[in-house]
């Protein structure tokens, strides 16, 4: 199984175009491994942002041939070749992961469970378009499920071991994806929980809770600070400066604090000051947003928060099988659930999901699409293989039948878009043309599937793409260029016509009839 789907995403890799992000990520990577993780401003707007040090991964498809011939030159056409070759390094952490929900599945539901969860993981259209690409998101989906994987194990064996792999780990998360720092208070709580289990006197406990704290405070510095090279590590508050509201705000109600050296590298700490800033500046400004102004629902982003944009996004981007699986999960858990030990198993994994999807929800107000909480889906998947242990003693053909229909279906489902998974809507979207209607935006465009767009037109000389001019019969328009992400107006001439798509391709591009 890990095989073929090794060889799937080898080969998807090779289909798909380098997006702008990557190349962003990309080129933080070959900085870092240049010893240059400053992240700078260019006419006052960051030129990196939420990109991380642990992308130098992909980078050294670049960097080995150039220490083996210092004299290589690299033209456009070679970077951009660099990137897809680097996209290698996000498919093996893939694979790494898949290993992690098979292995933590098993051990709580038995091989069962495990082969379950696994082929849950596997079917992912959501994972599997975004360990295709040079970013930190796959290591985000891989770190996230191997700190609560080791903390799951620190409480079950209370081997200091185990703690200093959540440390570790946990560490290397926050040189990864900034959204892993949600972690911390997930942590926390699994620390606190394990010392109310324990029968020992409160003071003992609360000096066991503070130690572990503090060893996972002092490695996850140590971390951070390597991944940044030390970067000014040791610089002030006052010495800051700061571009966004929320940071310049920081900075003044902390000022008691201003001549006290900051044990943090500086690029990690501006990192998320810009981030803050980006969130702070409406979407759709060129060279100034640092996303386009998309649509939802179809109303157009303005920068205000939508509480309910990631549960849309769950119930339109995820397989609708899974969705009955995991619901039914849920029926099956909660019906068994004095056979259960929730607090020593389940928690580990509901606990993160949960809290990091309300945190999301409920205070994030930059939607770059599902991939923001991509991380929290490999624990639902390690939790659905507790329907196989519950409904264990259902040896019936029906449930066998249910089961297996399930995910007949939703092999179909996400094999219907190979090699390129980006788009996917399930089938709440029947008719895959409208669903631009309820996502404009990163959800399914991310410029990934150009190549593939060049091959239709190619085999279609009759459609024109994107012409700036009016023009009468078939007209092929991107996503990015109908919504207008940056106001430059170039299909104005066509989107007055408040035509409807004829067609469309993959979703992401729609093909209209013009008269």
């Amino acid at each position: 199984m890990l095989l073929l789907y090794a060889a799937c995403n080898f080969y998807c890799i090779t289909r798909l175009s380098v997006t702008g992000d990557e190349s962003n990520y990309y080129n933080y990577g070959i900085n870092i491994l240049k010893n240059e993780p400053q992240k700078k401003l260019a006419n006052g707007v960051p030129v990196y942002n939420s990109q991380m040090p642990i992308v130098a991964i992909n980078a050294l498809t670049r960097a080995i041939p150039q220490l083996l011939n210092p004299a290589l030159k690299h033209n456009a056409q070679q970077t951009l070749t660099d990137v897809t070759v680097g996209r290698i390094f996000s498919v093996i952490s893939a694979l790494l992961l898949a290993c992690y929900v098979l292995v933590w599945s098993t051990k709580l539901y038995g091989k069962g469970g495990g082969a379950f969860s696994l082929t849950l993981y596997m079917l992912c259209p959501n994972i599997l378009a975004h360990s295709q690409m040079v970013s930190t998101d796959v290591y985000s989906f891989l770190l996230c499920t191997a700190t609560c994987y080791y903390a799951w194990q620190f409480n079950k064996t209370r081997q200091t071991t185990y703690l200093l792999f959540v440390a570790l780990v946990l560490g290397i998360g926050q040189i990864s994806k900034q959204s892993l720092l949600l972690l911390y208070p997930v942590v926390i709580g699994f620390l606190m929980l394990q010392v109310y289990q324990d029968k020992l006197l409160l003071r003992k406990k609360i000096w066991i809770l503070f130690r572990q704290t503090f060893i996972i405070a002092i490695i996850s510095l140590l971390v951070i600070n390597t991944g940044f090279l030390f970067n000014n590590t040791g610089k002030t508050l006052k010495e800051y400066h700061f571009i966004s509201s929320k940071f310049k705000n920081l900075q003044q109600q902390f000022s008691f604090a201003n001549a006290v050296p900051m044990p943090l590298p500086e690029p990690y700490v501006l990192g998320f000051d810009y981030v803050s800033f980006n969130a702070e500046t409406p979407p759709g400004i060129d060279g100034l947003s640092s996303y386009g102004s998309g649509t939802f629902l179809g109303k157009a982003f303005t920068g205000q928060r939508i509480w309910y944009y990631y549960s849309i996004c769950f119930l339109y981007k995820l397989p609708i099988p899974f969705l009955i699986i995991f619901f039914a999960a849920i029926a099956a858990y909660w019906i068994n659930r004095k056979r259960s030990l929730f607090m020593h198993n389940e928690f580990f994994l509901l606990l993160p999901v949960a809290f990091i999807f309300i945190s999301f929800s409920l205070f994030n107000t930059m939607y770059l699409g599902i991939k923001n909480v991509l991380f929290l889906l490999p624990l639902l998947f390690i939790f659905c293989g507790s329907l196989v242990s519950n409904l264990y003693y259902l040896k019936t053909k029906l449930f066998i039948s249910i089961t297996c229909t399930l995910l007949i279906w939703e092999g179909l489902s996400v094999a219907s878009y190979f090699p390129h998974f980006l788009p996917y809507t399930n089938e709440f979207i029947y008719n895959k043309k409208e669903a631009f209607k309820i996502f404009g935006d990163a959800n399914i465009y991310f410029q990934e599937g150009w190549i593939l767009a060049k091959e239709y037109l190619d085999k279609h000389p009759d459609i024109q793409f994107e012409p700036q001019q009016p023009v009468h019969g078939k007209v092929m328009v991107s996503l990015e260029k109908y919504f207008d992400y940056w106001h430059d107006g170039k299909m104005k001439w066509l989107t007055n016509l408040h035509l409807e798509p004829v067609s469309h391709f993959h979703s992401q591009y729609l093909i209209f009839d013009v008269p």
